[in-house]
């Protein structure tokens, strides 16, 4: 790793979702970790991407549950997040503010079951074997009543790889 330091962060939260004018969903804002650097640049890795969602369907798969589809629209919410998590430098939910909620009510009606899991990782293997360990964000990997997902894989250089995974019913 050559001295460098970096960390995994990770961080995840299911509930039902909520009107996008709504914020009275817990302070979901306040799950941010921030970080010594950011980057403007990270670009949105698709192959990147749709490695992670065959990993999620193995996953799913090995607990006969069906296959996660990739959602244009829960995608672009889950790439412009990662680009935000890393032009600002932190890892978490809350982005200016707005839970994740809030940013999924653009994309899914209100009352829809949402979760996400975000973390900053070097690969997508690590993340992915970060997030089965975690039971909190396995648990979302395997809700069976998720069918949807957006992922946004954006790369920051020497950051990593920031992660969002948002799920859908």
């Amino acid at each position: 790793m050559g001295g460098r330091l970096w960390v995994v962060i990770l961080a995840v939260v299911a509930l039902p979702a909520i009107p996008a004018y709504s914020q009275a969903v817990g302070d979901l804002a306040s799950v941010v970790v921030p970080l010594t650097a950011a980057t403007p640049a990270a670009e949105v890795l698709p192959d990147a991407e749709a490695a992670l969602l065959s990993l999620l369907n193995q996953a799913r798969r090995l607990h006969r549950l069906p296959p996660l589809v990739m959602d244009s629209s829960l995608r672009h919410v889950a790439r412009l997040h990662s680009r935000d998590m890393a032009a600002q430098g932190f890892v978490g939910h809350g982005s200016g503010g707005a839970s994740f909620a809030h940013r999924l009510g653009t994309a899914v009606p209100g009352g829809t079951f949402v979760g996400e899991n975000v973390t900053l990782a070097r690969s997508i293997e690590q993340a992915h074997s970060a997030f089965v360990a975690s039971t909190p964000h396995l648990r979302n990997i395997l809700e069976p009543r998720f069918r949807r997902v957006g992922i946004g894989v954006a790369g920051a250089g020497d950051l990593g790889l920031f992660i969002t995974q948002d799920f859908a019913e």
